[in-house]
């Protein structure tokens, strides 16, 4: 495919899935915070433990058909077909290991209600299941526009039974029935989008030729989701549950920018990146753009939370969870390794090292299990700060990685020291305004202050001291920008006089 081309589907695709991904984070959050007002840090703390196990058992009725299905050269509909049905028939056979999973859950963490919420929650895994493979084909054929209206179907549905069943007296049961009639409606809404019904066919032949991918892949997967919940298991085991909640919803606060800034470049780029997986040059290029831009944006939303942390988190969801304000300060400052480790992944799909993904997943899933374990005897703000500096201690694995991938030099992410200085500096002012105006204004309005100052202070710092990074990033997103509005940006930021990216590459950075 001609570069050009590509990147035009790419921005596209990008477009949709910052619309997908706004519409599906700003709808659930808006049900989350209105939730975490009426239900206690306990409440949330079990369905926590519970949506661990189901999150994770997940996983195996996915097993790498999502990417295989993305990254085959020709996907032909024999391939389809094997790939719906071994993941309709894995669904089916772990949904019904989580309802046996039911009692023994609830005697590991002393909470007799897992019982009840894990097998009511096990029908998640069937309805992932049946909408897997289409969702896979929709995004390998760039169909975001239809994911982001399966996103905002199932948003709106899991909200409306959220409220329903709060609304009736369900208490914590509003948390499950948001997040099964989500996913319900998502996998219905891809069957509607996509047309295609599957074949009652099987090919091993067609399973084996994506069986060595997916596996890999799979492993990856499947550490990578028990990473992202060992900490609440292992805080459940040694905390009150309530401190699972605080947990929870902190990860919450970090997880929505982490979707909002993040994952609509993952999405998009995973594709873009599989179709460069024989230019490495191009691919390198495409890593570093999309380091970049995402550090412009992730960097000041990361810190800019930690300072207004204090007042944003009681203001938001009540007093009742104050104690969630150091976890929530502690985990933005992993912001460096998250946003290089959330492009790894797609460079490592599209070169064909899920190995090194999975390997990457397990040293990264091990450490976490020890630091928490260390940690944890000191509260839960301490496990918060010791994740973090896994994070940061995992960083060079990371690097290394990648420059076996694409060849991406160390010195590249020195790139990164710009926006992450600049956003630093910029909570000073924030931090001022906090001793200086507290108790002499309207709570909301000292928070419209202060991320006024923050955001001015930020581009200040940038415009001033980091120009040359600002029109290596306007340039990078030439692409979005309507034609008649090009020749503008353009002289705004000198893209004509050098030192932008074309330049940077020249030079061999």
């Amino acid at each position: 495919m001609p570069m050009k081309s590509l990147k035009q589907k790419t921005a596209l695709a990008f477009i949709w899935c910052v619309l997908r991904t706004g519409i599906e984070q700003g709808f659930s959050f808006v049900i989350f915070l209105f939730l975490g007002r009426l239900l206690t840090p306990a409440d949330f703390g079990v369905v926590a433990l519970a949506a661990g196990v189901v999150e994770v058992v997940r996983l195996f009725s996915l097993v790498g058909l999502y990417e295989a299905m993305i990254r085959l050269p020709v996907l032909d509909e024999l391939a389809a077909d094997t790939a719906f049905w071994t993941s309709v028939a894995l669904g089916a056979v772990l949904a019904g290991g989580v309802v046996l999973l039911g009692k023994p859950v609830a005697l590991l963490f002393g909470q007799p209600l897992l019982a009840q919420v894990v097998p009511v929650m096990s029908l998640i895994v069937i309805a992932s299941s049946l909408g897997n493979a289409h969702t896979g084909r929709l995004a390998r054929d760039f169909g975001h526009r239809a994911l982001a209206m399966r996103s905002l179907a199932a948003n709106i549905a899991g909200g409306f039974a959220a409220l329903a069943v709060m609304l009736s007296g369900g208490g914590l049961w509003a948390l499950v029935a948001q997040r099964l009639a989500a996913e319900i409606v998502q996998s219905a809404a891809v069957w509607y989008a996509l047309r295609w019904i599957p074949r009652l066919r099987f090919s091993f032949a067609e399973l084996k030729g994506m069986s060595g991918f997916s596996a890999r892949m799979t492993l990856a997967n499947l550490i990578i989701g028990i990473n992202m919940r060992v900490q609440e298991s292992v805080v459940g085991l040694y905390l009150p549950v309530a401190a699972v909640g605080s947990l929870r919803i902190a990860s919450r606060l970090t997880d929505l920018i982490q979707q909002l800034v993040f994952l609509p470049a993952n999405q998009a780029t995973m594709v873009a990146f599989s179709r460069l997986q024989e230019e490495r040059a191009n691919l390198q290029r495409g890593y570093r753009q999309a380091l970049r831009l995402a550090g412009l944006v992730a960097f000041p939303c990361f810190i800019g939370l930690a300072a207004v942390g204090p007042e944003l988190v009681p203001w938001m969801f009540g007093q009742q969870w104050v104690a969630s304000v150091p976890i929530l300060q502690a985990l933005c400052f992993a912001v460096v390794p998250i946003t290089v480790q959330f492009f790894m992944a797609p460079v490592l799909v599209a070169v064909g090292q899920a190995g090194g993904l999975a390997l990457f997943a397990v040293f990264n899933l091990g450490l976490g299990v020890v630091v928490t374990v260390l940690s944890v005897r000191f509260g839960i703000v301490a496990v918060a700060i010791a994740l973090t500096l896994r994070g940061w201690v995992l960083l060079p694995v990371a690097l290394v990685l990648l420059k076996r991938a694409c060849g991406v030099r160390v010195g590249t992410f020195a790139e990164m020291a710009p926006p992450f200085v600049a956003a630093l500096l910029a909570a000073l002012p924030v931090l001022g305004l906090q001793t200086w105006l507290k108790g002499s204004l309207p709570l909301p309005l000292l928070m419209a202050v202060q991320m006024a100052a923050y955001g001015l202070s930020y581009a200040a710092l940038l415009y001033l001291g980091a120009r040359g990074f600002m029109a290596d990033a306007a340039d990078s997103l030439m692409p979005l920008v309507p034609p008649r509005m090009q020749g503008k940006v353009r002289r705004i930021f000198r893209l004509d006089d050098g030192g932008t990216v074309a330049a940077s590459e020249a030079s061999g950075v």
